[in-house]
C-alpha cells in the first residue's frame, strides 16, 4: 500500500497585510480649498486639486508660491483653524483623516524685504 501524500495546509495569518501603494499610484482626487485664516480675504483663497496622500509640505509650498515667496513660518490647520491643531508638514492629509474635499486654513509671518527706490 502506497503512503498517502500529505496535502499542504494553509497557514492562517495572524494579521491582514496592508495594501501599500506609492503616493504616485494614488488615483483618488480631492479638492482642498486653501484660505487665509485671518483676516478673511477672498483674493488669497484658492482651490488646490490634490490627493489624500498629498503632504502638508506640498500645500505649504503652493501657498508660499501664491504669495510670491514673501511669507514664511506657515501655520496650517485642516478644516478649522485653532493654534492647538496646527498640522505637521511631514504628514499627509490622509494622516489627519482627510479622504474627501477639505478646507486648509493658514496663517504666516510676513518677511521683511527692502523696498526698491
Amino acid at each position: 500500500e502506497k503512503p498517502k501524500k500529505e496535502e499542504p495546509v494553509e497557514k492562517q495569518r495572524a494579521f491582514e497585510e496592508p495594501d501599500i501603494q506609492p503616493s504616485s499610484k494614488d488615483n483618488r482626487r480631492i479638492k482642498a480649498t486653501v484660505k487665509l485664516a485671518a483676516p478673511v480675504c477672498n483674493l488669497l483663497e484658492f482651490d488646490m486639486p490634490c490627493k489624500p496622500s498629498t503632504k502638508i509640505s506640498n500645500i505649504a509650498d503652493a501657498i508660499i508660491e501664491r504669495h510670491g515667496g514673501s511669507i514664511r513660518d506657515l501655520s496650517i490647520c485642516v478644516n478649522r483653524f485653532h493654534p492647538e491643531e496646527i498640522v505637521s508638514p511631514e504628514k499627509s492629509l490622509e494622516d489627519y483623516g482627510v479622504v474627501g474635499d477639505c478646507i486648509i486654513y493658514y496663517d504666516f509671518v510676513a518677511t521683511a524685504a527692502p523696498l526698491l527706490c
